[in-house]
């Protein structure tokens, strides 16, 4: 809790020094990895911030926090183990109660832009799909229940996963080297910081939205059937 409380401090204090400390810096890597493999891997977590945090682990790279090739190889890999472990669902549990539920609360156009881009490329879908939030979690899962070779997945998979971390990670670096961030360095680094706090909420009321919706349908559907009866 005390480390937490620390991070909090020093992302609102724009304490960088901080956020350099190997202690705290481990943390941060973890965390990172962590959301990254959700995001990409679990369709409840399919709205978590995963571009606009990666836009600022690049900024922060250019402030000093971050090392370019091991934040970058560690994001990498979360997003190709999160990307696998959707597939796995797809795979193995596809038809199991528990992820034809998750798949159910996502909204209809994003299965809708998922089945077109999945059919119309197959596994290159998957390039595309990085950089669509909510797409790039279904797809994954879309992929295991048709059955795909997983070796061709996995080739895929692992160079989406580095060309979607390496270029939004790159660009937020090289957003930080430029003159007009050090310009306005605190009131874009405060902006930047909360832009992905605004996101989660925002992503956690529509998801909340998404499965109240779905329960007044059942209830409907439950009231009309015994009406019928």
């Amino acid at each position: 809790m005390d480390t937490i409380i620390t991070l909090y401090q020093a992302f609102v204090h724009m304490d960088l020094a901080t956020l350099s400390n190997p202690n705290v810096l481990w943390i941060l890597y973890g965390m990172l990895f962590v959301i990254i493999l959700l995001e990409n891997g679990v369709l409840p977590a399919a709205f978590l911030p995963g571009d606009s945090l990666l836009f600022l682990t690049g900024v922060l790279i250019s402030q000093n926090v971050f090392h370019f090739g091991l934040i970058n190889l560690i994001l990498i890999a979360g997003a190709a183990f999160g990307t696998w472990l959707g597939y796995a669902q797809g795979r193995w549990l596809g038809n199991t109660k528990i992820v034809q539920n998750w798949m159910a609360h996502l909204p209809e156009k994003y299965h809708r832009k998922s089945e077109v881009l999945f059919h119309k490329y197959g596994l290159q879908a998957l390039f595309i799909g990085r950089f669509i939030a909510f797409v790039r979690t279904l797809l994954p899962m879309m992929a295991g229940l048709s059955g795909l070779h997983s070796r061709k997945f996995h080739i895929y998979n692992w160079i989406s996963a580095t060309l979607w971390i390496f270029l939004i990670v790159t660009l937020g670096y090289l957003f930080g080297l430029s003159p007009i961030f050090k310009t306005y360095e605190k009131q874009i680094m405060s902006l930047l910081m909360l832009i992905p706090v605004i996101l989660l909420l925002l992503g956690l009321l529509f998801t909340l939205w998404l499965a109240f919706k779905r329960w007044l349908n059942n209830k409907k559907q439950v009231k009309q059937d015994t009406t019928e009866k």
